[in-house]
């Protein structure tokens, strides 16, 4: 379920990019919500990301362990 989550994250990422990519003229409000909102996604899949490196690390030890 947590990897959906980020999966998801990386989508809306593309979306709010795609969505300035489009604007021939920003809204600065719009665009300043759009920003907001990357901000908290970049910060929640950062967070998921570290999750992830300590599980792969922690996966890695285990397996030096038994060699």
């Amino acid at each position: 379920m947590e990897n959906n989550k980020l999966k998801e994250s990386f989508k809306k990422l593309e979306a709010i990019v795609r969505w300035f990519d489009e604007q021939k003229e920003i809204d600065v409000e719009a665009g300043l919500g759009k920003v907001k909102e990357g901000s908290a996604l970049i910060k929640e899949s950062k967070k998921r990301l570290r999750v992830l490196e300590n599980e792969f690390e922690n996966v890695k030890k285990e397996i030096a362990k038994e060699i």
